[in-house]
């Protein structure tokens, strides 16, 4: 782990190598298959607070600790957080049970009038990346797998839960910015007197603090930064960035801290119903104000099997930067890549334009379908909203074409 069971196979030496000749289509064999994954561990001090955090589960998963159910998956493009409810002193037994994606779509009944390629109707359902069931710049390979890491993570009783820092105002006259920290705490105590948030970060001799008393277990705290160090994209400044130190303390003790690095921008998608036949009409970015000439690529799956996404990005990487890119756009029928992507991005003043994870299909309108994507959409947005090269969220990739 990380692992697709296919890879897996292929290193025992149980299939030929899925990228030589015709072998990738003998891994459909395997579709129908269940997969389980088995782990002992020993550990100690135990105190209830412990969880698993699954990075990334491919995709109707069971979990289950010393033989009790502890919780449930269904949906490959996102992190899990399972309360490890029974975990015990010494030694652990973990185990993961897979079932099969296409066997899992066949529970759900398809409505008239929706829309796939006809070797993906499979997919419609199932929150798994779309690519795996087939398409013209991958094979088809529907996978299952841990395919990102795993931790047991312990939480202490008053922690920071959830931190977004953004920006709220440029003046770039006075080389000044308004900046804002909006947060969620987890607090043990009925009272909150005492505790306090402390806000602050740093680049290149520019330098902002702000702190307030907590008086809820969410709040928005404000800071001016001046001489402020303006996140560019690359072909228009320098793209800096602030190291940003998040406190909460009891007193005088620190007792919970979150670190990131993000930058300080303003953006503004400027754009006409339609243009006409003389060019009348405008699809624009302005960047801090001003317009932001796109160079651009598009950016799809770096391997069929996303276990070795992470291995494979520093040797990619590089080559946007290479080529003069200064934009990206994030394809909507791949997973959501890790964070060495966004990091590269944030780093290199290389804008994303960022896809949920739909593509080319009529996709189901129930309620049930919708609130999976809901959730889906609230935990990558919290997850990756503090990168300043994220410029655009867009909902999927040509599902507007799939209706004609």
């Amino acid at each position: 782990v990380p692992g697709n069971f296919e890879l897996a196979l292929f290193d025992q030496g149980l299939i030929e190598d899925p990228f030589f000749g015709l072998n990738i289509l003998k891994v459909q064999e395997f579709e129908s298959y269940h997969t389980w994954y088995c782990l002992e561990f020993d550990y100690q001090g135990v105190d209830g607070s412990e969880a698993l955090l699954f990075e990334g589960l491919d995709t109707f998963a069971r979990i289950y600790l010393n033989g009790e159910l502890i919780g449930e998956t269904d949906n490959m493009l996102i992190p899990h957080e399972i309360p490890a409810t029974s975990l015990r002193e010494g030694a652990n037994e973990l185990v993961v049970h897979i079932r099969p994606a296409t066997i899992e779509a066949r529970k759900y009944q398809l409505e008239a009038g929706a829309f796939a390629l006809r070797y993906n109707y499979d997919s419609l359902y199932v929150r798994k990346a779309p690519h795996s069931y087939g398409w013209d710049i991958m094979p088809r390979a529907v996978s299952s797998g841990i395919w990102r890491s795993v931790y047991l993570v312990k939480k202490p009783a008053d922690r920071i839960e959830d931190v977004y820092v953004y920006t709220v105002s440029i003046d770039k006259g006075a080389k000044r910015a308004r900046v804002a920290l909006f947060y969620n705490l987890a607090l043990s105590q009925d009272s909150l007197k005492g505790y306090r948030i402390r806000f602050r970060g740093e680049c290149q001799g520019s330098r902002f603090e702000a702190s307030h008393d907590v008086w809820h277990t969410a709040g928005m705290l404000e800071a001016h930064v001046d001489n402020c160090r303006l996140w560019w994209p690359r072909t228009m400044g320098e793209p800096h960035l602030y190291d940003v130190t998040i406190e909460l303390c009891k007193g005088d003790q620190v007792i919970d801290t979150k670190r990131l690095r993000t930058g300080f921008r303003t953006v503004e998608l400027r754009r006409t119903s339609v243009t006409d036949l003389e060019g009348s009409g405008e699809f624009c970015f302005y960047i801090n104000g001003e317009r932001f000439f796109v160079m651009g690529t598009n950016w799809v799956p770096v391997d069929a099997f996303h276990s070795r996404d992470k291995e494979r990005l520093p040797k990619i990487l590089p080559l946007l930067a290479d080529i003069g890119c200064n934009a990206v756009r994030c394809w909507g029928g791949n997973v959501y890549e890790d964070d060495l992507f966004y990091n590269f991005c944030d780093e290199n003043g290389i804008v994303v334009w960022q896809d949920f994870g739909l593509a080319c299909a009529v996709y189901p309108q129930d309620d049930g379908f919708a609130k999976k994507l809901e959730v889906e959409a609230e935990t990558v947005i919290k997850r990756l909203r503090n990168h300043p090269s994220i410029i655009l969220w867009a909902g999927d990739n040509e599902v507007d074409s799939a209706y004609t």
